[in-house]
C-alpha cells in the first residue's frame, strides 16, 4: 500500500547519507553529508515528508535541523531501539542500505509512539555540548586514576607527572562548571528554575543543570515519561503465570542516569529520605535497588518542581517505601 506521505529512512555517517524510501518505488540513493547537498535534496522532496534517522552524536545534526527548517517532519531514533527492531524483523546482514530500509520500515510502522524532533536553541545546544564534554573528561580522569593506581612504578618523577595531569583535568572540569554558571547567570528565568531544582534534597549544582537542560529541551507529558527517558523504568518479563525478574530499560542518556543515581546516593543519607531507604532495605531489597527507587522519586519531585516553578517543599511529599 502506498503511504499517504513520503516516508524516508536515512543511515547517517560522517561523510554521507544513505536514503531509502518505504516500498520499492524508489532506489536507495547516497548524498554527501554536506549542508549544500543536503539542502538541495530536501527541497526536492514532497512537502511534509517524514524523515527518520539514528542519533549519531553530531553527524545527523545538519540533516535534522535543515529538514525541519524546510518543513519536513523529523524523527531522531535511539540506535538501540533500531537495533532491537532490526533483530525482531529478521534483518539478514548489516549494510548502510539495509539500515536505511530498516529505519524507513520502523518509522512507517512505529512512529505513532515517537516524538517528532525539534531543533535545539543555541543555549540548549551549548549546554548539551558542555555537559557532554564534562562527562567525557570525568570518565577519562577516572580511567587514568585507576590505571595509575594499578601500576607498580612509583618513582617521584612519575608521581609528579601523574599529579600534574590530574590537576590539569580537574582545572578543565572546573572551568566547564564556571562556564555553566556564567551561562545560567545570563538567563535569569532559567537560572531561577534551576535553583528551584537545586533546592531538592540530594540535587546539587551539576544535577540541577542537567535536569534544567532536559526539562527545557523536552516537554514531558508526565513524571512517568521522565523516569522512562532516564531509563530507570523496569522492563517486565512475564509469561503466562510466570512473573519474571525486572530489569531497567537503561534507555536515554547514560550520564544523566549516572548523575541522578549519585543524587539518590546523597539523598538516602539525609533525614528526609533515610527512613524510606531503610524501609526498602528492610523489605529485602539490595542497596542498588533501593537507591534506584529513590532516584525515581527524585525525578518525579524534580518534574513537579519544574512544572510548578516553585522551590522544593519537603512537607508536600509522602516518603514511604
Amino acid at each position: 500500500m502506498v503511504p499517504e506521505v513520503s516516508i524516508i529512512g536515512v543511515d547517517v555517517s560522517s561523510r554521507e547519507l544513505v536514503v531509502a524510501h518505504v516500498g520499492d518505488a524508489h532506489p536507495v540513493q547516497t548524498i554527501a553529508n554536506r549542508y549544500n547537498d543536503i539542502h538541495a535534496w530536501l527541497n526536492q522532496l514532497p512537502a511534509g515528508t517524514i524523515i527518520g534517522m539514528e542519533a549519531t552524536g553530531r553527524y545527523h545534526q545538519c540533516l535534522a535541523d535543515d529538514a525541519v527548517a524546510v518543513g519536513h517532519t523529523v524523527y531522531v531514533i535511539n540506535p538501540k531501539q533500531l537495533a532491537d527492531y532490526a533483530k525482531g524483523v529478521g534483518r539478514r546482514g548489516k549494510t548502510d542500505p539495509i539500515d536505511a530500509r530498516v529505519i524507513a520500515r520502523f518509522l512507517d510502522r512505529e512512529r505513532s509512539g515517537l516524538h517528532p524532533y525539534t531543533p535545539a536553541t543555541p543555549l540548549q545546544r551549548t549546554l548539551r555540548d558542555l555537559l557532554s564534554q564534562r562527562a567525557g573528561l570525568v570518565h577519562h580522569r577516572n580511567a587514568i586514576e585507576q590505571n595509575l593506581r594499578a601500576t607498580s612504578a612509583t618513582s617521584a618523577a612519575l608521581k609528579r607527572a601523574r599529579n600534574k595531569t590530574l590537576q590539569s583535568l580537574a582545572a578543565l572540569i572546573a572551568e566547564i562548571d564556571s562556564e555553566l554558571k556564567r551561562l545560567f547567570a545570563a538567563h535569569a528565568a532559567l537560572d531561577t528554575r534551576r535553583k528551584h531544582l537545586q533546592s531538592i534534597t540530594g540535587i546539587g549544582f551539576l544535577n540541577s543543570v542537567a535536569l534544567a537542560h532536559r526539562f527545557d529541551r523536552t516537554e514531558f507529558a508526565n513524571s512517568d515519561a521522565v523516569v522512562a527517558a532516564y531509563g530507570l523504568d523496569p522492563r517486565p518479563r512475564d509469561s503466562g503465570n510466570k512473573t519474571g525478574r525486572r530489569y531497567l530499560t537503561k534507555q536515554g542518556n547514560a550520564e544523566d542516569r549516572r548523575l541522578i543515581y549519585l543524587a539518590a546516593q546523597s539523598a538516602v543519607k539525609t533525614r528526609l529520605f533515610k527512613p524510606a531507604y531503610q524501609a526498602l532495605l528492610a523489605r529485602g531489597l539490595a542497596t542498588t535497588q533501593a537507591i534506584i527507587i529513590i532516584a525515581r522519586k527524585l525525578l518525579r519531585i524534580a518534574f513537579a518542581v519544574w512544572k510548578s516553578n516553585t522551590p522544593f517543599d519537603p512537607s508536600r511529599i509522602a516518603m514511604h517505601a
